[in-house]
């Protein structure tokens, strides 16, 4: 009977989604924060439910071969990166096996494809720092307590240096967090409790960083930090930033959905294209499309015509100024719910949430039914209910392609192609 507090020798079986190793002590699992595959370790119990338990490691008796001194002064305590203590080919097989282990739970059939990815380090191209006594960092493991942190491994290298910077030119008044994203040039939003003014900043900023082309100002409403109900104001440049993305050129407004690794989402977006396989003549709707960055891209290499579809009215402007940019013309977008799209379209690309699809929106495909859906997902678990919900109409026509979109931390993507029986089940 495994019981808290007690300590234990184990062999750890595998390492989990979150960079834990996982055990069993008399058949009771018990996950091992920060073990390895193949280490033989001894434990004590931290945390203890009804169906498992959390350890932590006083002792590796036996390392495995794939463990690595994390090069990082803060991952003991932050919630960002889960497997700086081990190899970026560990980490890829914990995500892939975590992805198939999901469909195998669904009791979905289906085969994987090797998973896909390009940057380890220095991938990110949007953050938000929060302010802690004297400095920006992250949020501690399960808390709101920040980290400072200066040197993030995940970060665009200017990131680190415009947060000194600003943690010293902005540590007497009420910052609460800073908002950056980089693309042709820097964004940077400083996030206040209540309205400051922050001209000076901003002339000082933009006089040390050539770089940042637009500077913003935003506080908290109702103590909202979602990024996307902030009311932001502009102070420098023209408030968005533009960025290039297989071939096409996309403006960036801080409201905007774009990858947060441009590299590996360029690779997904060849896949998505590749799965639709669409034709001139053909009609597509991109389905939470919002800033509208895969259907343009769809638009530009099919030659197809499609549909926008997003409810975010902000977005939608973006994604018809992106479009205008690019001069794409066999591409609309529409405002509105995604599940209450009525158009009759040969197939379709759906990019929900991490939440997935509600239960409109299953019946707004199963109403349309195009011939393929190609769904992108950053979580497997409602991708794989979503599928279940779709069965009656569609099959798995590809296998399930896994992108390390976020190496180091413990999300993953997916994309997979769905496509129409000939018969209902």
């Amino acid at each position: 009977m495994v019981a808290l507090n007690e300590i234990y020798e184990v062999d750890i079986e595998e390492i989990n989604i979150y960079g834990n190793g996982v055990c069993h002590i008399d058949s009771f699992v018990v996950f091992v924060f920060e073990a390895i595959k193949g280490e033989k370790c001894q434990i004590q119990i931290t945390k203890l439910s009804k169906k498992y338990a959390y350890a932590k490691i006083l002792n590796i008796i036996k390392p495995a071969k794939s463990r690595e001194i994390a090069k990082c002064s803060a991952y003991e305590k932050c919630g960002g990166c889960s497997f700086l203590h081990t190899t970026l080919k560990e980490e890829n097989e914990a995500k892939q096996n975590f992805v198939s282990s999901v469909f195998s739970k669904y009791k979905i059939l289906a085969t994987f494809a090797p998973i896909a990815y390009e940057e380890e380090n220095r991938y990110r191209n949007k953050v938000v720092l929060f302010y802690g006594k004297n400095g920006f960092g992250y949020n501690e493991k399960g808390s709101v307590k920040v980290i400072e942190h200066s040197n993030c491994l995940l970060n665009d290298n200017d990131f680190d240096e415009i947060a000194a910077f600003s943690a010293e030119a902005l540590k007497n008044t009420p910052i609460r967090a800073l908002y950056l994203r980089k693309g042709e040039g820097i964004m940077v939003c400083p996030i206040f409790y209540k309205p400051t003014d922050i001209i000076p900043y901003a002339i000082k900023l933009v006089n040390k960083f050539p770089s940042v082309q637009t500077v913003l100002n935003a506080s908290i409403k109702d103590k909202d930090l979602a990024l996307e109900n902030l009311n932001y104001k502009t102070v420098y440049g023209e408030g968005y930033i533009y960025d290039s993305l297989c071939d096409l050129k996309f403006k960036i407004s801080p409201r905007s959905f774009y990858q947060v690794n441009k590299a590996c989402a360029e690779i997904l977006y060849k896949k998505a294209i590749e799965l639709l396989d669409a034709k001139e003549g053909q009609s597509i709707a991109d389905l939470f499309c919002g800033t509208g960055t895969m259907g343009i891209i769809v638009a530009k290499n099919t030659k197809a015509h499609v549909y926008g579809v997003e409810i975010e009215p902000d977005a939608v402007k973006d994604a018809k100024a992106n479009a205008r940019l690019n001069k794409i013309s066999n591409i609309e977008f529409y405002n509105q719910d995604a599940s209450k799209f009525d158009k009759q379209v040969d197939a379709c690309i759906i990019d929900p949430p991490r939440k997935g699809c509600s239960q409109l929106m299953i019946d707004t495909l199963l109403r349309l039914k195009p011939s393929k859906i190609v769904y992108v997902s950053c979580n497997p678990d409602t991708m794989c209910r979503d599928i279940m919900a779709l069965q009656q109409e569609y099959e798995i026509s590809s296998p399930v392609y896994t992108y390390n979109m976020f190496p180091r931390t413990s999300h993953v993507e997916s994309v997979v192609c769905l496509t129409k029986q000939s018969y209902g089940k």
